[in-house]
Order: C-alpha cells, then structure tokens, then sequence
C-alpha cells in the first residue's frame, strides 16, 4: 500500500467530520488556515492551532528554549493573519519530559509572552503533561475579524502579490545544517518570525483581497493549497520573486530559487487581489509597514501551479511541492 503524505491524511480526517454538518454559527470550517466562528452580528471569532514538536520543528542545539516558544506562538498567530484576524490571544499546552525542570517552562513562556507583546495578544491559559519522549508545543491561537479572508476566493485574472522577502528562515536552517553560522539577518528571520496580521488587517481594510495564506510551508506548496481552494491555476513569475538578501547573493540562482521557495517557515503572506486594485495602494502600504509588497503571478482557468519567466515561457518548478510531515524528512 502507498504511503499517504500529510495533505491527503488531513483531507482523509476533514472528509469524516464533514459527515458531521456544520453549525449556521461556523462560516469557514476546517480546511482552511483557521476557523471563523460568527458569535455576532459584526465580528467573527476565529481560532487556529499549531504544533510544534521537539526534532520536527525545532531543534534544542540551534535555537534557546525562549525562541522556541516565540516560533510556535508566531506560527499560530501567523494563520490568524492569513484570515486577516486581529489576535486576541493564546491558550498553550505543553508536553516536557520529566528532566525538564521549571526554568525550561519560564523560558519557552517568555519567548511566547515576547511574541504576544509585539502581537499585542494575550497568554489566555492551556495545559502541561508529562512527554515520555520530545517537547510537544500546541499553540492555539483566537483572534477576531470584521471580514475574514479565505484561501478560497481568488478569481482568474486576478493577481499574485507577495509580502515581504522569501528564503531567509530557509537559508538560516541550510547553514546550521551544515555546521555553519547563518547570516544574521537570516537567523533573526528564522528566530524571530513576524506575523503580518496587521499588514493583511490593512489590505482587507481596502478590499484588496480576494484570498490569502501565510507561507508556513513554502509558495511551492502553499500555493497549491491556496490554487486547489479556489478552483484556479496559478501562474508564477519565478523571476519575479523577491528573495532574502543572502540568498541574492548566491552564485547559483537556481539553488537559492529552490531554497526561498521550498523552505518554508517565511510567514509572509501570498494572496490574490483584483487586476489593478493595489496599484493606488502597494506604495502606502511599503511606507506603512516599511515592508515590499511584489506582484508575482496571476490566477487562471485551469488547475494547479504552474512556473513562467518573465516571456510567459513555462518553466520547471524550482521546488518541490513545499513541506510534507509524512514524506519530508525531519
């Protein structure tokens, strides 16, 4: 028998529980990056949660125990933003083995009560277990919105922008693979990752988006996520990227291109807006956050991701299909 890869165990589990109906209170369901629940007339509660697991996600050698608690409560935060949520706050649950003494949990606190405080987000409480085995941390992240963006609006002829620069948090964990000191502005990328909820609050704001997703995995896979969602092809400018410093320096484009797309863990987000609709706005967007905005593809009819040049040439993908837990090695 094949061995499943990690999307099609998910959509295995989403396929049983749809069997469960939905309730007229859920407005976007499991699925997408996060759940949107409408308690109100106005403002919807939306909820996510994110693992993150000793020898998976991070690793004791390359990272101190509070910016492993700042990283699993960005990822969190991070989905919020892909639905254009404000944060509210956190609950976290953590599995430590016995050695681990308190000063293990104050530290992995302080990295998520730091990346809270930048959020301005809340510890909304959670739960400690024994481990028999790695360090588990399960973040769940609540947040609320007034216009929820799924990844499942995009439209053909609308365009491809991404925020931000890809491949440093890539780049960071190629060069501690390797034995090396990574680039400064690369380790802080990967350290020290932003959420960009108030950036994708901003854009919704201007009805600029027409879907979204944060690229946790890497725009290889997570535009397919966000291209099988909508019912859409997706045509990306491989030379329109916008790549991290280091990585631009590289003397092989190709290896560095596979890196920023493939890596995963950026946290920028990848969203669909209408033909023209950030032209007024992409440069008071740069001023705002101090952050690019690039156009990179379009949607089209059609299915799946495909790669151009800048002549509209189809091209190999420069990655695989982003991160997979059950086919990627840890």
């Amino acid at each position: 028998m094949r061995a499943h890869g990690e999307f099609e165990r998910i959509r295995a589990m989403l396929a049983v529980a749809a069997g469960l109906g939905v309730s007229d209170r859920v407005l976007i369901g499991p699925g997408d990056d996060a759940v949107v629940i409408g308690p109100g007339r106005d403002e919807s509660i939306v909820l996510s949660t994110d693992l993150s697991i000793e020898g998976v996600h991070f690793r004791r050698d390359w990272l101190t125990w509070e910016s492993i608690g700042y990283r699993a409560a960005a990822a969190s935060l991070s989905d919020l933003a892909a639905m254009a949520a404000r944060p509210v706050g956190v609950l976290v649950s953590l599995a430590m083995p016995p050695e681990l003494e308190t000063p293990v949990y104050e530290q992995i606190t302080s990295g998520v009560a730091a990346c809270l405080d930048r959020a301005e987000a809340s510890l909304l409480g959670g739960d400690t277990a024994r481990s028999p085995g790695p360090v588990v941390i399960d973040v769940v992240a609540v947040g609320t919105s007034g216009s929820a963006v799924g990844r499942f609006g995009a439209e053909p002829g609308d365009e491809l922008w991404v925020t931000g620069r890809l491949g440093a948090a890539a780049a960071s964990v190629r060069a501690l693979q390797s034995g090396l000191e990574p680039d400064p502005g690369d380790r802080k990328a990967f350290e020290r990752p932003e959420p960009r909820w108030r950036e994708a609050m901003w854009l919704a704001e201007r009805d600029v988006m027409t879907a979204a997703i944060d690229l946790s995995d890497g725009l290889a896979g997570d535009a397919g996520h966000l291209a099988q969602a909508s019912g859409v092809r997706l045509d990306i400018d491989a030379d329109r990227l916008p790549l991290a410093a280091s990585l631009e320096a590289w003397s092989d484009s190709s290896v560095a291109l596979a890196i920023a797309t493939g890596g995963g863990e950026d946290y920028e987000l990848l969203f669909a807006a209408p033909p023209d609709a950030l032209s007024g706005v992409a440069g008071d967007f740069q001023q705002t956050f101090g952050l690019e905005v690039t156009r990179v593809g379009v949607a089209c009819e059609g299915t799946g991701v495909t790669w151009v040049d800048r002549a509209g040439e189809e091209v190999p993908p420069p990655a695989a299909a982003g991160y997979d837990h059950f086919t990627d090695p840890a």
